[in-house]
């Protein structure tokens, strides 16, 4: 199967490519009877089952397409074409990695957030009743699984009992997993020699690759540490097994829906053997397919994506009136030049509209007024989720409207209010009563010290809120000691970002991480941290038993103390320096 990058003759860095069998496993064992949620939802077929994902994921359509023209009838065995394009969906590489849907999948199971994971349910359900067809790979078959600039010995324990639930891809062969696009031969490494009988082999795969599926449960054997940085530990897959743990996936017959007609300029690939000829145009059919993605994802049936279209406004009412129907769960008209009348049009149909879960307005010139008319709306609104005003010219006066809104709105579950300039006082207005909030983002609204005893009010007192972005703010030493206070109290808090905040004393966050039992993230990115204080701090952070996430890149940290705690991150905690 080829990769994005043969498709689009892109570049990458070899320190990046192929990360899905290197990145950093992740045990855990609470996810079973959530997964049980996924494999009881219905099975679509793979252009309904990323609908969800298309504000999350870039040409996600595009990449469906490519890869179904790119298969063959022949291909399929025992899979549909659907289920064989989800697999082949979820190997796809592309540069920065990052992007790649193996990364972005993985690493929103590793959160653990259900209302991040509900996206990715109908694309889960297709791509687990794929693997679950594929055959097993056989008793005492040996894989590979990396993981680079890491010594993960001491976080498996002799004889312990562990389980994986991402996806894990493996390799078969052991000079592979070694090559320089890969693990490589130098540095600090940490190879995974599984012994394992549930292994689904990639049907197609160009690297012979070997998936292990979420619940992959095994015992360590044995660990070997060489004198060249390579770590070896040594797994065998003990009952259950993945398979068995999954055995409940209901194998439903997709039924292929009506062709339908490729965007103008695009000619239809016969599916075939490949030829020089073939992929050159598959190429060229790829490129015109990119220039149309924005199109594509305006056509879904539940986002309605307008970000960047400058409509008039009886355009933008005629719009929204015609596609608002009961499907459309998404609203994006970030960066559309909204005026104040235009927002008077969005409010008024807001009023009468029960489907939207999420509305981003963000990057536009709204004002005090604009919230103003988006809030008085909202008030008695039960199915918003999400409110997205990032950058729109927001003051002081809007976190009153804000704040009456919440206060009658208890349903309303995220809201992003960076980059304006709410200061100390619209933060106290938008914090005066006790608001029911899971994520709130106040980053760059020019809070100081003073602001964070109201955010520390917010901390103390309230029960939902698991996110916090206060970066870009001068809340300086001052206010994290204040922020962290609170956050001795509080028992809910997961995710706290305070880059850029100007904090130079890490004492009282050090207290914090000796005794917080909920906290996850920790972002720090650049602050005032020197080298005698970092160490002090990842000391802290590696006795902490919640932590996965720190960040601290960015901060007046030498190079010199960067190589020498690379190796410091574990299996739990994840460190960027």
């Amino acid at each position: 199967m080829a990769t994005a990058n043969a498709l689009f003759d892109t570049e990458d860095d070899e320190d990046t490519n192929n990360l899905r069998y290197f990145d950093i496993p992740y045990a855990a064992n609470d996810f079973k009877q959530y997964w049980s949620i996924i494999l009881n939802s219905p099975l679509l077929l793979i252009e309904e089952a990323i609908k969800s994902l298309a504000y999350l994921i870039d040409d996600i359509a595009t990449k469906v397409y490519i890869i179904k023209q790119k298969l063959t009838a022949d291909d399929t065995d025992d899979l549909t074409l659907d289920e064989l394009t989800a697999i082949h969906l979820y190997i796809w590489e592309e540069s920065p990695p990052t992007k790649c849907i193996y990364y972005l999948l993985n690493e929103t199971i590793r959160r653990g957030f259900p209302e991040e994971l509900q996206l990715w349910h109908p694309y889960l359900k297709l791509l687990l009743t794929a693997l679950s067809k594929l055959p097993p790979i056989g008793h005492h078959c040996i894989v590979y699984r990396g993981v680079r600039l890491c010594d993960l010995s001491d976080e498996y324990k002799d004889d312990g009992i562990y389980t994986w639930w991402t996806f894990n891809s493996c390799l078969r062969s052991l000079d592979q997993m070694k090559l320089p696009t890969f693990l490589g031969k130098q540095g600090v490494r940490t190879i995974f020699k599984i012994d394992c009988y549930s292994g689904k082999q990639v049907p197609l795969s160009d690297d012979d690759e070997v998936i292990l599926m979420p619940g992959f449960h095994f015992q360590v054997v044995g660990k070997i540490r060489s004198l060249d940085d390579l770590n070896t530990i040594y797994i065998r897959e003990i009952p259950p097994s993945s398979t068995e743990i999954m055995s409940s996936v209901s194998v439903v017959t997709t039924v292929e829906a009506p062709e339908e007609p490729l965007p103008l300029g695009v000619k239809k690939i016969q599916r075939g053997k490949s030829t020089k000829k073939s992929r050159k145009n598959l190429k060229n059919t790829a490129c015109r397919i990119i220039k149309m993605s924005k199109v594509l994802h305006g056509c879904s049936d539940h986002i309605l994506e307008l970000s960047g279209k400058r409509l008039r406004i009886d355009d933008l009412k005629h719009t929204l009136n015609e596609r608002l129907t009961q499907k459309i769960t998404i609203l994006n008209l970030s960066k559309t030049n909204l005026t104040r009348e235009k927002v008077k049009v969005i409010a008024e149909i807001l009023r009468t509209n029960v489907t939207l879960i999420e509305l981003n307005l963000s990057y536009n010139p709204l004002g005090n007024v604009g919230c103003l008319f988006i809030a008085q709306t909202l008030h008695n609104n039960k199915h918003l989720i999400t409110l997205n005003l990032y950058n729109t010219k927001l003051s002081c006066d809007a976190g009153q409207y804000l704040a009456e809104m919440l206060s009658w709105n208890h349903h309303l579950r995220f809201l992003h209010l960076g980059v304006n300039t709410l200061g100390n006082l619209g933060v106290k207005y938008l914090l005066y009563d006790n608001i029911q909030l899971h994520h709130l983002n106040l980053c760059c609204n020019k809070i100081d010290q003073d602001g964070c005893q109201y955010l520390a009010d917010l901390l103390e007192n309230n029960q939902t809120l698991i996110q916090l972005d206060v970066g870009g703010n001068p809340i300086k030493d001052n206010g994290i000691k204040i922020l962290c206070n609170s956050l001795m109290i509080n028992k809910t808090l997961i995710d706290l970002r305070m880059w850029h905040c100007q904090i130079s004393n890490l004492e009282t966050i050090c207290n914090l991480l000796k005794s917080h039992s909920t906290l996850k993230q920790l972002d720090l990115e650049g602050n005032q941290i020197t080298d005698e204080q970092a160490d002090v701090l990842l000391l802290t952070a590696e006795n902490n038993k919640t932590l996965e996430r720190l960040n601290i890149s960015h901060n007046k940290i030498s190079d010199k103390f960067i190589k020498t705690f690379q190796q410091l991150a574990t299996l739990r905690l994840s460190i960027i320096l």
